[in-house]
């Protein structure tokens, strides 16, 4: 069973994995707009890998569907209605997997075990990787004022919405928390481009 010692260390491995997986993705790309990171697992903390996008990857994404899937199924795709489509993510499923090794060892090894034992670990657990990835937005990791306002931090998978709303808001300033949680999915996009 997890105890106070491991959800600790499961922090610091959150904080430094994510540290280093944003760097990696930031460096390796500087000549695209980010406008998200953030934690990919499901309700079950079963895994956790890093993930991104960018107003170029989202744009991307937004063209292929108009040519390959909105013609098959009648459609329309848009910017706002694939924002939040962490699926078609340009970095999804996972960047510089190779800093979540140990953190995926931990959290399966708890999934693994009896249901009772998994429960009452899993929660500590989920605090656990909360703290650590918030620490990054305490440090100012993402940049402060307008170049933070750009950026959504999140979690994301087979989520309840709520759940991903309580992330939102203890992860983002006030006015990053009502762009996400007032967006509209059905927004048409402006001539130019994306809604913002």
């Amino acid at each position: 069973m997890s105890t106070p010692r491991t959800h600790l260390s499961l922090e610091e491995r959150v904080y430094a994995a994510s540290k280093a997986a944003f760097s990696a993705v930031i460096k390796a790309h500087p000549d695209q707009n980010f406008y998200a990171f953030g934690l990919f697992t499901d309700d079950s903390l079963q895994f956790l890998h890093a993930v991104a996008n960018t107003e170029e990857a989202l744009t991307e994404t937004v063209r292929r569907y108009k040519k390959e899937v909105d013609p098959q199924f009648g459609c329309t795709s848009t910017h706002a209605g694939m924002r939040w489509a962490y699926g078609d993510w340009g970095f999804f499923p996972e960047i510089a997997d190779e800093h979540f090794i140990e953190i995926n060892d931990i959290v399966r090894a708890n999934f693994d075990l009896p249901s009772e034992q998994f429960a009452a670990a899993v929660e500590p657990m989920w605090l656990a990787v909360l703290t650590g990835l918030k620490r990054l937005e305490q440090e100012h990791f993402f940049g402060e004022g307008h170049t933070r306002s750009k950026i959504t931090l999140l979690v994301v998978g087979d989520l309840p919405p709520e759940f991903v709303e309580s992330w939102v808001r203890e992860l983002n300033p006030s006015d990053v928390v009502e762009r996400y949680v007032s967006w509209d999915a059905d927004a048409p996009d402006s001539p130019g481009g994306s809604q913002q």
